[in-house]
Order: structure tokens, then sequence, then C-alpha cells
């Protein structure tokens, strides 16, 4: 990513903003990123974020929520992350961590938690507040994935870079403004999924929305 953006003269930066003449680049990929866009508060933000999107329920220290709604990779020596099998996805459905990620009436995305959904058997030694009823644990704005979607993509729109089958790129790809129902049509349909990558021991909130290599290529309107 950043070889190409070097030599189609763009400087490397994490702005909020369209790559090059109002276009946001990517390459193609088997997942091609939206934005790395952190909720609006989590469990463990401080009280103010939590406050804004009336989250009432008590904060918890990091550690203690990645503990609690994540799990262990026995890969890492046991080291527990808010990603993968743990992490919902789109829909009405609770997984078998009692999670599960939604729009609300106001577009705002959130994430929900049922003690009473939750299949893992040591969740009995989680802290009372959370066993009542379902809560939110983390809560995305409307205005803010509208912003983070509209600053990128609603410009002059997006181009796909592409590869021949030597690994020479010979091929871009545009694609038409992107507005924020669409953004919420490919999370909704499960064309985008929220990829998750919190983890103990990292303070960044690895928050990436992707949606696979053929959604993006449905967007494409002209190749050259």
């Amino acid at each position: 990513g950043h070889w190409l953006e070097t030599n189609m003269g763009i400087a490397p930066n994490a702005d909020n903003k369209p790559d090059l003449l109002g276009f946001e680049q990517k390459k193609n990929s088997n997942k091609i990123t939206w934005g790395d866009w952190s909720a609006s508060a989590y469990l463990f933000s401080k009280q103010k974020k939590r406050d804004k999107v009336h989250m009432t329920t008590p904060a918890m220290k990091r550690g203690d929520f990645i503990r609690t709604f994540g799990t262990p990779n026995p890969k890492k020596d046991g080291r527990f992350s808010w990603s993968g099998k743990c992490f919902p996805k789109y829909g009405e459905h609770w997984n078998n961590c009692g999670q599960r990620l939604l729009f609300d009436a106001s577009d705002n995305l959130r994430i929900e938690y049922s003690f009473k959904e939750d299949q893992r058997d040591y969740k009995g030694g989680f802290p009372d507040f959370i066993k009542n009823q379902p809560i939110v644990i983390a809560f995305w704005e409307r205005s803010k994935l509208e912003d983070h979607v509209n600053n990128k993509f609603n410009q002059n729109g997006f181009y796909l870079l592409k590869k021949n089958e030597e690994g020479i790129y010979t091929n871009i790809c545009f694609g038409p403004p992107i507005q924020f129902d669409t953004f919420k049509a490919h999370l909704k349909s499960g064309a985008a999924i929220l990829d998750s990558g919190i983890y103990e021991g990292n303070a960044r909130n690895y928050s990436p929305f992707r949606s696979g290599n053929r959604s993006w290529k449905e967007l494409v309107t002209e190749e050259y």
C-alpha cells in the first residue's frame, strides 16, 4: 500500500480524506478496507465519551473488557483478544459469546451484549452489572461513520489498482462517489464486516471495516 502511494505521488498520511484528486486509492486484494474507524465510545471509554452516547452502564478497565468480551488465543500463549469468532457479525442473532452488531433506529451502529445468550461456561465470574439485561458495549454514532465515508469516498469516488498474472500493476478501475447509505447497505448484507483486532498488550483500537474483492468490483464503473 505504501509503495503504491509513493509511486502515485501520495505522501504517507493518516488523514480522513481522499488520497489523490478527490479519489480514494485502493489496491486489489482479497479484503479491501473502507477505513479503520474506532467507536465513538466503548464500555472502557472515559466518562465524557460514554455520556455523549448515553452509555449509562458502569465503565470497565480496557483489560477487563477484553477478558470479558474477548476470548483467549492458544497460539498466542492464551492472550485475549476481541476479534475472530467472539466478535459479532451483523444481524439480530446473538453469537456464542452473547454479542450482536446492529444499526438502531437512528442509524447508530451498536454492539450489544446479553449475559443470557452468552454460552461460555466461565461467564459466572463476570461483573454483576452486565448480567441483568442486554447492554451496549460499543457505539458508533451515525454522524461519525457518515463523516468518515463522505470524507474518503463521497468526493470524486475511488479507484482500484489491479495486477496482472505476473504481479505487475496494469489496470486502474474507477467507482463513483459513495455515500453512507451504500456503506450501511453493505454492512447489513454482510458484504462489509467490522474486522476487530483489539487485543491485550496493545492500546490501539483496531476497528477496520472491510469488504471482499467481489463487493468492490461490483462498485466499479470504468476500467482502463
